[in-house]
C-alpha cells in the first residue's frame, strides 16, 4: 500500500523539509495530475538503442545502465530543438519516446526517416498508455539546494530512483522520478485500462497544478514554450536539467551545443515570471522591456501571476524595472542552477 510513511519520506526527501502529523494524516499531501496534452512512441527492435544514439543529446548507455527515464532533445541539424522529450526503457530492446501530442506524428515521421536499414520498430501508442506526474504542489523553495555542475552527469542512475511505492501488483507500469530534477516529483506510465486510483488510492487530483510548479521552477516543456526550430538546448536549460551528455559520439546537431559549452557563454536562457498580477491572457512572445525601452526577453508562458520565458541573463538580473504589457515583473536566477552558472555574470 502507499501508506503514511512513504508519502512523509518522499515529500521529505523531494522538499527536503519535516512534514507535521496530526491525527495520522500527512497535511501535505501529494498531488497526481495526468498528461493529457503528452503521448508515447514505441520504438522496438536490437538496434533500438544505436538508432537513439545518434539522434538524442543524451547518452542512451545511461538508460542502459539502470536508469528508468532520462530526459533528452531532438535537435536539427543546426542545432536547434525539434522535440524536448523523456525517453522510458522497459527493456533493452524497448523504448518509449515522449512528446506533445501535437508534434506526435512529426515525430514519427522524424524517427522513420533516419530509420533506414535498422531493424526497429517504430509506432504511436498514444491509446494504450496514460502519463501522470505526481508532486507536491506546495514546494519549499527555500530548501531547494546548488549542485555542482560537474555532477548533473555523474550518476544519472540515482536520479531515476523510485521512492514513491505503489499498491497492489499491476503490470507494465512505469515508476520514475522525473529525470530532470527530483522537485517535480515522480513520473508514471499507466496502461490505459489500468486506474490511477488502483495503484495510488491516496493521491488527490490536481489539474494545471504542475504547469504552475514548472513555471514557479523555471522549466519549459513542450512545442508552446520550446516552439519547434526557434530554441537551443542550452537555452532551454537541457544541460541543467540532466538531458545533454558531452561525452558522447555524434549525434544531429551535436556542433553547435558542444561548441557552445566549451567555448561559449550562454547569455540567454529561460527563467521564472512572477507578475503584478493574474496575466493567463498574456500573448505568447510578449515582450519583456526594461526601465531603458531595451527588449530584454520574450514570455514562453503564463499561468496566473507566474510564467516562464526566455531571458538575458544579465540584462534582466540588473534591471531596475521589467515591464509587460504595462505590467510589471520579476525574475530571478532559480535555487536549482548549478554553482558555475554564476560564471555566466559578469563580475
Amino acid at each position: 500500500m502507499f501508506r503514511i510513511l512513504d508519502c512523509m519520506r518522499y515529500c521529505k526527501l523531494l522538499c527536503g523539509t519535516n512534514l507535521h502529523v496530526m491525527s495520522n494524516l500527512v497535511v501535505r499531501q501529494l498531488h497526481g495530475e495526468p498528461q493529457r496534452h503528452r503521448s508515447l512512441v514505441l520504438i522496438k527492435g536490437k538496434e533500438a538503442a544505436e538508432f537513439l544514439q545518434g539522434l538524442i543529446t543524451n547518452d542512451i548507455n545511461h538508460l542502459q545502465y539502470g536508469a528508468k527515464s532520462m530526459y533528452t532533445m531532438l535537435l536539427n541539424i543546426q542545432g536547434r530543438v525539434l522535440f524536448d522529450t523523456i525517453v522510458y526503457r522497459r527493456d533493452e530492446k524497448n523504448f518509449m519516446v515522449e512528446c506533445d501530442n501535437d508534434k506526435l506524428n512529426q515525430l514519427v515521421r522524424h524517427l522513420r526517416m533516419y530509420r533506414v536499414r535498422r531493424k526497429i520498430d517504430i509506432e504511436c501508442i498514444d491509446n494504450d498508455y496514460h502519463i501522470w506526474c505526481v508532486f507536491d504542489p506546495h514546494l519549499n523553495f527555500k530548501d531547494i539546494t546548488h549542485v555542482n555542475l560537474e555532477s548533473l552527469y555523474m550518476n544519472p542512475r540515482a536520479e531515476s530512483e523510485v521512492l514513491l511505492q505503489v499498491s497492489g501488483e499491476v503490470d507494465d507500469v512505469i515508476v520514475t522520478r522525473d529525470p530532470r530534477m527530483k522537485y517535480l516529483g515522480h513520473r508514471l506510465i499507466v496502461p490505459s485500462k489500468t486506474s490511477v486510483t488502483e495503484i495510488l488510492p491516496s493521491i488527490q487530483h490536481s489539474e494545471g497544478g504542475f504547469k504552475m510548479l514548472r513555471y514557479r521552477l523555471g522549466v519549459g516543456e513542450g512545442m508552446v514554450e520550446l516552439p519547434s526550430t526557434k530554441c537551443l538546448p542550452l537555452e532551454a536549460n537541457c544541460d541543467y536539467l540532466h538531458g545533454v551528455s558531452f561525452h558522447k559520439g555524434c549525434y544531429i546537431g551535436q556542433e553547435l551545443t558542444a561548441r557552445t559549452f566549451h567555448t561559449g557563454v550562454v547569455r540567454k536562457r529561460y527563467m521564472p515570471l512572477i507578475f503584478s498580477r493574474d496575466v493567463s491572457d498574456l500573448p505568447f512572445d510578449a515582450s519583456i522591456i526594461n526601465e531603458k525601452g531595451k527588449t530584454v526577453g520574450k514570455v514562453r508562458g503564463s499561468k496566473g501571476e507566474h510564467g516562464i520565458g526566455l531571458l538575458r541573463i544579465d540584462e534582466c538580473l540588473d534591471a531596475k524595472v521589467l515591464m509587460v504589457n504595462d505590467v510589471p515583473v520579476h525574475t530571478f536566477k532559480p535555487a536549482w542552477w548549478p554553482y558555475e552558472a554564476s560564471k555566466e555574470r559578469k563580475n
